[in-house]
This record gives structure tokens, C-alpha cells and sequence, in this order.
């Protein structure tokens, strides 16, 4: 429903933009899809006035044209009024464009981070190299899944819950909060967020997070003031302990852990590193989406832990082509 919703909003941005006079409401009932002759005059009218409301909410100038008479011609969206004025960034300010499209490197958002950022170099005339020489490094992982539908409860104000493991043998426990704010430091993602069962502000590592993270229809009922430093709550919480393990990498493969390594070592060379993560599960994680590609030397438990996870997808994944 959301994506249809969103569909029908830019197809009436469109309309409203494809010609310099007032489209009337029979025009868009008639011509933009998502709304559709099958929809009813009253149906259509509530849809109609809720997705123009929710246009100008966001800033989109939705012009209504009065007549000679004083009725309502139709509507329009001024081109002068909502087109981008012309892209020129600086190299700094590329850098920095470049450094979010690095954040999503390797998850799912990393396709398209990485086409926006070419057609923005395409129309800059130039390639946002400067990011490549600096030492500055935030990446999202498998092990930080949760960042998407938190970074969706932020935006929405919605309540959001989750399975939580406070360290790598402590059981599971449900947790429900208003999440205020999400923070990188020193390669670790952090939740800063108000628990509901415990009435207090907490922080959350997100390789932590077991599971799905439920963005729920329930409106925050504890926002975050805006007075409150984010950074210093997840300065202030408890350190984590680093997680090490020797790894045998084949030639061309494994590059996240390449990066992990303490030595550097040529991409395309087999060889064995030794690499560091912020904890253990970040480790395994890790560990775990090179596959068959890399194997662990040690430690044991590191190994052994890596192994039972890898056989437990191999199980859930059984017989499936």
C-alpha cells in the first residue's frame, strides 16, 4: 500500500508538471494512475484531497487556479517554483557526497547510492575522488541490518521493536522504544533510543539486535528533546570489547575482511590475515558472508561458532534450487 501510495503521488507531481495550465479534478480522475475511473467521485475526492495535502506538506507548491468567476479551474505546479536550480559542488562537498554513498557499500542500498552518485558526477563534470584519500571509513555490513527500518522509525516517529542480546553469551530479551537518533563511531553503529519497559534512555549496538526490527504503527510517545547530545549518551555507554580471528582468504575474494585485516594484502592474493571487529558477533558475521572463500584458522571457539551458523543456513536452505 505505502508503494502505491508513493506511485500515485509522483505520477500526480507529473501531471501537475507536464503543462504550464490548471489540470481540473476530472483530468487527474481520468488520467493519473492510482486513482482510475473505478474509483468512486467521493473516494476520489478524499484520496485527492489527502495526497495534495501531504505534497505541499513536503514543500511541493501545488498552485490552485480561481477562475474570472471565483470557482476553481484546476491546479499546477509552477516549474520555476520546484525545479532544481543547477548542480555545483564543491571537491569537499563531493567528498562527502561520495562518503554517505560509501555507507551503503555493502548492503542493500548500495546499487542505488552508487548510481546516484554517478549521475550526479555526470552532471558535475567531475568524479568525486577526493573521499578515496581520505581516512575517514563508515560502512553498513550484514551484521547492521537493523539500520534501515530504524532509520524508517526515525523518520516516521513510530515506535519500533526488537530482540536484544546485551553481550554475545547473554540470552534475548524483547525490547520496545522511540528511537532518537542513529550514531557511527569507530566503525560501530549505535541506537540511541527511550525504552518503554525500563522508562529510561539506553543505547543499543546494533550487531546486537537479533532478528527483524518492527517499525510499528504506534506514534512515539517519548521524542527526543532536542537539546540532548546523542554522541556523548554513546561515548558515555559501556566499551565493547574487540573480537580478533587468523583467516585464510582466497585470491579475489573476501574484500570486507581485507579491510579488516591488520596487514594489507593484494586483492588478488591468497594468503592468511589476521582481522579485527568492533565485537564478536560483528566477527562472525563477517566471517560467515565470505563463505566458502574463507576459512578460519583460529581461534576455536571463533571457528567453531562461524561453523554452526554456516550449517545451520546450509539446514534452513535444504533442498531449495
Amino acid at each position: 500500500m505505502r508503494a502505491e501510495r508513493t506511485e500515485r503521488l509522483l505520477n500526480l507531481v507529473l501531471c501537475l508538471m507536464a503543462t504550464r495550465r490548471a489540470v481540473s479534478r476530472a483530468e487527474i480522475h481520468a488520467s493519473v494512475p492510482g486513482y482510475g475511473p473505478v474509483a468512486s467521485g467521493a473516494a476520489f475526492e478524499r484520496k485527492f484531497e489527502r495526497d495534495k495535502d501531504e505534497l505541499r506538506g513536503m514543500g511541493i507548491p501545488i498552485e490552485t487556479v480561481i477562475d474570472a468567476h471565483g470557482d476553481v479551474e484546476g491546479y499546477r505546479i509552477a516549474r520555476d517554483q520546484y525545479a532544481l536550480p543547477p548542480l555545483d559542488f564543491s571537491a569537499a562537498e563531493l567528498a562527502v557526497i561520495a562518503l554517505a554513498a560509501g555507507v551503503w557499500d555493502e548492503a542493500i542500498l548500495g546499487p542505488s547510492a552508487t548510481t546516484a552518485l554517478r549521475k550526479i558526477e555526470a552532471v558535475q563534470g567531475q568524479p568525486a575522488r577526493a573521499v578515496q584519500e581520505s581516512l575517514v571509513r563508515v560502512q553498513v555490513s550484514a551484521a547492521d541490518a537493523a539500520l534501515l527500518p530504524l532509520m524508517a522509525g526515525l523518520r516516521e516517529g513510530r515506535v519500533v521493536t526488537f530482540d536484544y542480546r546485551r553481550s554475545a553469551a547473554s540470552q534475548v530479551a524483547r525490547r520496545r522504544v522511540d528511537p532518537w537518533g542513529v550514531i557511527s563511531k569507530d566503525g560501530r553503529w549505535y541506537l540511541v533510543a527511550f525504552d518503554h519497559d525500563r522508562s529510561a534512555t539506553r543505547v543499543f549496538r546494533l550487531s546486537r539486535i537479533v532478528g527483524t526490527v518492527n517499525v510499528t504503527a504506534q506514534p512515539q510517545a517519548h521524542p527526543a528533546d532536542p537539546e540532548v547530545d546523542l554522541l556523548s549518551l554513546v561515548m558515555q555507554s559501556e566499551p565493547e570489547s574487540e573480537a580478533r580471528a587468523r583467516v585464510s582468504v582466497q585470491s579475489g575474494a573476501g574484500a570486507h575482511l581485507r579491510r579488516m585485516a591488520d596487514e594489507p594484502l593484494d586483492p588478488f592474493t591468497s594468503g592468511v590475515i589476521n582481522v579485527t571487529a568492533p565485537n564478536h558477533l560483528h566477527l562472525v558475521a563477517s566471517l560467515c558472508s565470505a563463505g566458502e572463500h574463507a576459512v578460519v584458522e583460529g581461534p576455536p571457539e571463533v571457528r567453531a561458532d562461524v561453523v554452526e551458523r554456516l550449517q545451520a543456513v546450509a539446514r534452513r536452505h535444504a533442498g531449495r534450487t
